[in-house]
């Protein structure tokens, strides 16, 4: 931090939430249809819609891996051909790390990894949509309930500037998406975030996120000044996979299953989801409709951003009348992107502009750094004024706050 001279702010932390998360708030009418818990086989299981839940093999987060322990997987380093069990490493019962599920300790934990303040995101959290796809009333009670949890345990902004919980919004049913965005906002929200990918429709389809009955929600957001982020998390996309399966049903090759990867979907279809999301939200005229709409991509990478501004911009010089706006001019004008600490930086600042990077580590998770300031050492290419930009100005930018 003392060579840097400020404090970062990181645009990514997580919690691990609590076993009544989904519970504690309920509607009793609903508790069924939503989430349960159960022993089976001797151990607690999720039930989402009266089925297993297999999104986070380990729900209840007890105990838990160390911070960053995936590192070299996700940096390509995996040399030893190491599965990933074997690199989660030892496990720690989650009573030894309280900033996993208490603000107060959280806090503290950032004055010693010398941060600013962090966004706080969900774990299991966007993973649950999916589950409950087929009953949309399930699904909004379920996440209602959620997000009275998240202001109890952790509040959405508590004045301090350290700490900002983001509400998970679904959008499954448009009127009770906007009923939900209003009340986190009369509560206090400074930032919301959802999923990635289609809108499930409660017939077992899906529609696109740009659909005009979901523009009260997406007015109301624009209206507020408050950012949406899209983090990465299980949506409709993970079907595709099923098309290219090559293995017997069941066999589980072709998508995602807590961390079961396989090398197909890791190839074909890493960034399918967030990048045909916001290419959706353009194609179809949300950016243009709605011009004060702040959107961050969370947890999605971000090497897929160069492909999309391409592609965008050969569609605008093919059908120019299908935009109001330049594309790409609306994508740098109104999304900031978190990029993966193994991304390319310099490409990406070249792609969107430097003032649209966020610094993002997704600590406490396995996949993230385990000291988060580190990230630092993935953009050497940046100058003082841009390293400063990303690691701090831009998510207060994105949040409306001053520098």
């Amino acid at each position: 931090m003392s060579e840097l001279g400020f404090k970062p702010f990181d645009a990514d932390h997580h919690y691990y939430e609590a076993t009544d998360a989904f519970t504690r708030h309920i509607d009793p009418k609903m508790a069924k249809r939503a989430m349960q818990w159960a022993e089976v086989g001797g151990k607690q299981r999720l039930l989402v819609g009266g089925k297993i839940n297999k999104f986070i093999p380990n729900p209840t987060f007890d105990p838990i891996a160390q911070p960053g322990s995936l590192e070299d997987y996700f940096r390509g380093r995996n040399t030893g051909g190491l599965d990933l069990k074997t690199m989660f490493g030892d496990l720690d019962p989650i009573s030894e790390h309280p900033p996993y599920r208490d603000r107060a300790a959280r806090v503290l934990q950032l004055d010693e990894q010398g941060l600013a303040g962090a966004l706080l995101f969900p774990t299991l959290g966007v993973g649950m949509q999916e589950a409950l796809r087929h009953d949309l009333p399930a699904l909004h009670a379920a996440f209602e309930a959620f997000n009275r949890w998240l202001d109890d345990d952790w509040g959405y902004d508590q004045g301090d500037g350290r700490l900002y919980a983001a509400p998970v919004i679904t959008f499954a049913d448009p009127a009770r998406a906007e009923a939900e965005v209003r009340r986190v906002l009369d509560a206090g929200a400074r930032i919301l975030v959802t999923i990635p990918g289609p809108i499930p429709d409660g017939d077992g389809g899906y529609v696109s996120p740009g659909h005009a009955q979901f523009d009260g929600v997406w007015g109301l957001i624009a209206e507020s000044g408050v950012p949406l982020a899209l983090h990465a998390g299980l949506s409709g996309v993970s079907h595709y996979g099923k098309f290219w399966r090559s293995a017997p049903p069941g066999g589980g090759d072709g998508g995602f299953e807590g961390f079961k990867h396989a090398a197909f979907p890791l190839v074909a279809f890493a960034d399918r989801g967030i990048s045909d999301t916001f290419a959706a939200l353009i194609c179809h005229g949300v950016l243009e409709r709605f011009p004060a709409l702040k959107l961050a991509s969370i947890e999605n990478g971000a090497m897929w951003v160069p492909d999309l501004l391409r592609n965008l911009n050969d569609a605008y010089g093919k059908m120019p009348f299908a935009f109001k706006d330049h594309p790409v001019e609306q994508f740098r004008r109104q999304v900031w992107v978190s990029p993966y600490y193994e991304d390319d930086m310099g490409r990406l600042r070249d792609a969107i502009g430097i003032d649209r990077l966020l610094f993002g580590s997704d600590f406490p998770h396995t996949e993230g750094l385990p000291d988060p300031i580190q990230y630092v050492k993935d953009i050497p290419e940046f100058d003082a004024a841009e390293t400063k930009a990303v690691m701090l100005d831009n998510v207060l930018d994105l949040l409306g706050l001053p520098a």
